[in-house]
């Protein structure tokens, strides 16, 4: 039977906090040779403060000689369809091409109730459950007729639960977070790129400090926005 999970931000940060630590070093060591103005040691305190002065200058170029790779689990292919277009990164997705889901996982919004009947019309009443299991079925189904995963693919849908690696520099991950932390974006990757966000400003002082919670939608999912620092 076709398995539902909860909708909820499940991810692992794939660098350790001493590498991000080296990256925070970095960047004043590249920032500072573009000002010459390489002075005393190098170390977190200093490196946050310089960090701050590059985003407060809009000079967030010296972000880019960073790199973080977060892995995402038990998110729908229609969350990662929109993590995708973010474009100066390196992705890694689990492959419906190759990959047989003969037993799903879909991820399910939290604010939905799947067992709530939905008039179908013709007299036809179903739950969301009893559709996916459906989906699941004609899936099945068709793979047991020979049909390879790439083939019975054109039958899955976005809710499909699915994983995936993600490569960016800071830059580009101050760009994802402005775009998908903000209450106009999809409510599955906002509740899942809040909680990203967070950890980040927890490892990684300095840079992500302009992010500050703004709110909660109607459905209860948190949003940022960004503020002069």
């Amino acid at each position: 039977m076709a398995e539902i999970i909860k909708q909820i931000p499940n991810f692992k940060i794939l660098d350790s906090e001493e590498l991000l630590k080296q990256q925070l070093l970095k960047i004043e060591v590249a920032g500072r040779t573009s000002y010459q103005s390489e002075k005393g040691e190098v170390n977190m305190e200093s490196a946050t403060r310089f960090a701050r002065m590059l985003i407060r200058r809009g000079h967030e170029s010296v972000l880019e000689h960073t790199s973080t790779t977060v892995k995402f689990l038990d998110n729908s292919i229609g969350m990662m369809r929109e993590l995708n277009r973010h474009r100066i990164t390196s992705v890694t997705e689990e492959s419906t091409r190759y990959v047989d889901n003969s037993e799903m996982q879909f991820v399910f919004p939290d604010h939905k109730n799947q067992l709530e009947r939905v008039d179908l019309g013709e007299g036809r009443e179903m739950t969301v459950s009893q559709m996916i299991e459906e989906v699941e079925i004609f899936y099945r189904g068709l793979r047991n007729s020979g049909w390879k995963p790439e083939e019975a693919r054109y039958i899955l849908p976005l809710g499909l639960n699915s994983e995936e690696v993600f490569t960016a520099n800071w830059r580009e991950w101050r760009h994802v977070f402005a775009l998908r932390t903000a209450k106009p974006a999809h409510f599955e990757i906002r509740s899942t790129m809040v909680e990203v966000l967070q950890r980040f400003q927890n490892l990684i002082p300095g840079v992500f400090d302009d992010f500050v919670p703004a709110g909660v939608d109607n459905n209860g999912y948190k949003f940022y926005e960004q503020v002069k620092i």
